[in-house]
């Protein structure tokens, strides 16, 4: 009896060990509820940036033109 359990045991251990055959495979990217919240908050940071800038140039403008 304690060599069957002995055995099921060890047959358990090795077909539960990690031999690396995964560690080449790329990982799967897991979707979140927020990745789209995520992104459209990047792009409007983007947005900012380049109204910023705009202004910033219109501004210039307006002050080389003495007004």
């Amino acid at each position: 009896m304690k060599l069957l359990f002995l055995a099921s045991t060890l047959m358990l251990l090795a077909a539960c060990s990690d031999d690396g055959s995964q560690s080449n495979k790329p990982k799967q990217k897991v979707a979140t509820p927020w990745e789209t919240q995520m992104k459209t908050l990047d792009q409007a940071k983007g947005l900012e940036q380049q109204m910023k800038k705009e202004a910033e140039e219109q501004d210039r403008k307006l002050r080389e033109m003495g007004g």
